[in-house]
């Protein structure tokens, strides 16, 4: 057993003594986690900006009663947190100040606005359209589409008033109840009804703005939790890949052969140097677990469950590591296609983007890479769930690591004869 660790420690001292490699599997995952949390907003701690105290200045030229439903509905306390309005006399002055940038919008309610929404009386016909005027400003373009929504929904508002009063006339008079001389004034009657109050026309219900705080009850999930795994899984198969270039290139350059003349078994030699391969990823797994505790304070969940999780996935990924040695004739060989699976399991998995809807081809795919079963588990401890939610991965993790020594060892037989003894 001495014998075997202590082949083991030489291949980690090996590894880790390649100042660029450790650059690579240590740095390169912090880095990319880093750059991630920066892109996503997760090192802010400022709350998301709102929408408040929009400037606007309004221009009341027709003074009629709809025109004074608008001002209120645009003055009320219930857009006050919203809305800063500030009343003009001339539409000129208005525009201006939206052309300076000292108001997101202008409102400019025209001469005959009232008037254009009351129908004749004796014909029923309505006069000429008179529009209420929205300018923007194009620097302020959020500002200015809240102001104009709100005028549109006023109006919206006032044109299905003007229809049911124009339907109820319809009405009476179809109905003989009202007579032909009597139903302007009727008409009259309705349409003061409807506009006579600006403070029931105005509809203080066209918009309302509530401010509510909002306790969380649960901890919230820090976005790091899901790419400090993700970063460090991806850069873990890279990891085990450089272990796995040793067997090859200590056989190219005869080290097995003065290891083997020792007073040592092939069955320690090949034991030591896979345990170093899997020592070199459990322990770039840890370090990167530590730092990204100490550097971010992300919380990994229970330490137990992340350490059985960290062993499955390093034994896992040695499993893979050896496979690809087992396939390949020589050590460039090994860093080529340690390469592109490195890639190809951290697209599969999900590692740069989360796959939250995934089509299922791709969702079936992930399951072999050992990053999305460990990714599975560390995200389930992340937020907040037992022991238990690793259960699964990690079973699922072991089976794999399993199935791929087996395999690796058959082709190893079958492939390139006696690697020890070559």
């Amino acid at each position: 057993m001495n014998k075997i660790l202590t082949i083991m420690w030489k291949d980690v001292r090996v590894l880790f003594q390649d100042w660029a490699a450790v650059a690579l599997i240590i740095a390169g995952p912090l880095v990319l986690a880093l750059g991630l949390g920066l892109v996503t907003g997760a090192f802010s701690n400022s709350d998301a900006p709102t929408i408040g105290r929009i400037p606007v200045v309004l221009v009341d030229e027709d003074g009629g009663q709809l025109a004074a439903a608008l001002v209120d509905v645009l003055t009320s306390d219930d857009l006050s947190d919203l809305l800063a309005v500030e009343t003009l006399s001339d539409a000129d002055a208005a525009r201006a100040r939206v052309a300076a940038g000292d108001a997101s919008a202008a409102v400019l309610i025209p001469t005959g606005f009232s008037d254009s929404f009351t129908p004749d009386m004796a014909t029923g016909e309505m006069p000429a359209s008179v529009t209420v005027t929205v300018v923007g400003d194009p620097g302020a373009p959020v500002g200015a589409a809240v102001v104009r929504s709100i005028v549109e929904e006023f109006a919206a508002r006032a044109d299905t008033a003007v229809a049911g009063v124009r339907v109820g006339l319809t009405q009476l008079a179809g109905s003989g109840a009202v007579s032909p001389v009597e139903l302007p004034a009727v008409g009259q009657s309705m349409a003061a009804a409807v506009f006579a109050d600006s403070a029931a026309a105005s509809a203080a219900s066209v918009i309302r703005v509530e401010t509510r705080n909002v306790t969380a009850t649960g901890e919230s999930f820090n976005i790091l939790a899901y790419f400090a795994p993700a970063m460090a899984l991806l850069f873990l198969m890279y990891a085990v890949t450089l272990g796995a270039r040793t067997l090859l290139s200590e056989r190219r350059e005869g080290t097995l052969a003065r290891m083997l003349a020792a007073p040592v078994s092939s069955a320690q030699v090949l034991g030591g140097k896979v345990g170093g391969i899997f020592l070199g990823g459990f322990i770039q797994l840890a370090a990167l677990i530590l730092l990204t505790t100490l550097l971010w304070q992300l919380n990994w969940g229970n330490p137990l469950s992340v350490l059985l999780l960290v062993v499955a996935a390093a034994l896992a990924a040695t499993g893979w590591g050896l496979l690809i040695a087992s396939l390949a004739a020589n050590a460039g060989q090994i860093t080529s296609l340690g390469m592109a699976l490195t890639l190809l399991f951290g697209i599969l998995s999900g590692s740069f983007v989360p796959l939250n809807d995934a089509w299922p081809v791709l969702d079936w795919l992930s399951r072999i890479t050992p990053n999305r079963w460990a990714m599975d588990g560390f995200v389930a401890l992340a937020a907040g769930e037992g022991g238990a939610a690793v259960l699964v991965p990690v079973a699922a993790l072991l089976v794999m690591a399993a199935v791929l020594f087996a395999a690796a060892a058959l082709f190893f037989r079958r492939r390139q004869g006696a690697l020890l003894t070559a």
